[in-house]
């Protein structure tokens, strides 16, 4: 079995290399099963002589997020005929499915008359099935209709195709261009338009644990007034979500995982606001997605105040509070085209931002405190 020295993240801008690869009696390694949900697994694919495909390391950006798995034991293989695709580690998380889970989808539809379904390995061994479960009926909204399996034992597959990673995080958010050409012809175009012309995709339903702006619900009223309805993903099914971002021509949403989805399925004539809730530049990272694959008028806005976090964090994260300058915030959407209201939004007082402060650190069960120090990194672009 070879190491992984040398390998490196695929350039979604080249042309050249071999994008798909073709193996007969591979084996499809899942991670360990010990439950643990580590940010580097030793899964993936290696060849009949048992070694390390590099087409099936998926990267984010620079960093592997799976690695070489050992020749697994010939007691532990089971066997599969026919012929199939690997599309790489099946998250359950929402965010890191719409990014890496799909990252191969580009080749689906070369090689869909060749083969007999496709296969994913667990992001990490916990209810293998119970997450594919949740996640067939999403893929063929997203273009890919045949069966999928999550192998969550150590699985020789009679023959196999594996294209190599054409999306992904941070520097590969906006895809390769057969991956984005994919993306347009297939995601949500069997899921009919429906719903609000102006939609605020909100966290505020969100256990206060998830992390959001200080004062969304002042936010909420400010863009109620504008004609905006506040929606809700996680209280809608993943059709509905489509039908929702297909149907609106204007969207506002803090920084997290719904724009993944909106990128996938939105169109070139939608203006949105990205607002930033936490350090990190991740509102202008969803903007280059949405720019690249669907060419609409987006917009990152970064009014951020400070950063709220729980008192043991040492820096933003998922879990942090983006207090932010509700007038600036105003200024910044209306030059967007976003709202038109003439009556500028007041800045929230010390009094009133202390309040939420003290309120959203009850729920959390922890003291949150403002972060004085600098981000000079990307953190994950999660929800």
């Amino acid at each position: 079995m070879s190491d992984d020295f040398g390998f490196v993240a695929p350039d979604l801008t080249a042309e050249t290399g071999e994008k798909i690869t073709y193996l007969e009696g591979a084996y499809v390694v899942p991670p360990p099963d010990e439950g643990v949900n580590r940010s580097v697994q030793n899964s993936g694919v290696l060849d009949a002589e048992g070694r390390h495909v590099e087409n099936s390391i998926t990267w984010r950006g620079v960093n592997p997020v799976t690695r070489a798995p050992a020749m697994p034991a010939p007691e532990t293989v089971a066997d599969l005929p026919g012929t199939w695709m690997f599309l790489g580690p099946l998250f359950g998380h929402f965010g890191h499915f719409l990014v890496e889970s799909i990252c191969r989808f580009w080749a689906y539809e070369q090689l869909e008359t060749k083969i007999d379904g496709v296969l994913y390995v667990p992001k990490f061994q916990n209810r293998p099935e119970h997450v594919a479960s949740v996640y067939q009926p999403f893929l063929k909204m997203l273009g890919v209709a045949k069966p999928m399996l999550n192998l969550a034992v150590p699985t020789r597959v009679e023959r196999l195709y594996v294209p190599r990673q054409g999306f992904g995080m941070f520097q590969m958010i906006e895809g390769s261009a057969e991956f984005r050409d994919y993306a347009r012809r297939n995601c949500g175009t069997n899921v009919e338009a429906r719903g609000a012309k102006k939609i605020y995709v909100s966290r505020s339903a969100l256990p206060a644990i998830r992390g959001s702006l200080i004062g969304e619900k002042v936010l909420e009223k400010h863009l109620e007034a504008e004609g905006y309805e506040v929606f809700h993903p996680q209280k809608h099914n993943h059709e509905q979500q489509i039908a929702a971002y297909k149907a609106a021509t204007h969207i506002i949403a803090v920084d997290c995982s719904p724009l993944h989805l909106l990128a996938l399925v939105g169109n070139k004539d939608q203006k949105v606001g990205v607002i930033a809730r936490r350090s990190g530049d991740l509102d202008q990272i969803f903007v280059r997605q949405i720019k690249a694959f669907q060419g609409a008028d987006a917009h990152a806005i970064n009014v951020l105040q400070r950063n709220w976090i729980e008192d043991h964090a040492n820096r933003p994260s998922r879990t942090s509070w983006g207090e932010v300058d509700m007038a600036a915030l105003y200024d910044r959407l209306f030059e967007a085209g976003l709202i038109t209201g003439k009556t500028p939004w007041p800045s929230m007082t010390e009094a009133e931002i202390g309040a939420e402060v003290e309120k959203i650190g009850a729920e959390v069960g922890t003291r949150f405190k403002p972060f004085e120090g600098q981000i000079v990194t990307a953190v994950s672009i999660d929800n």
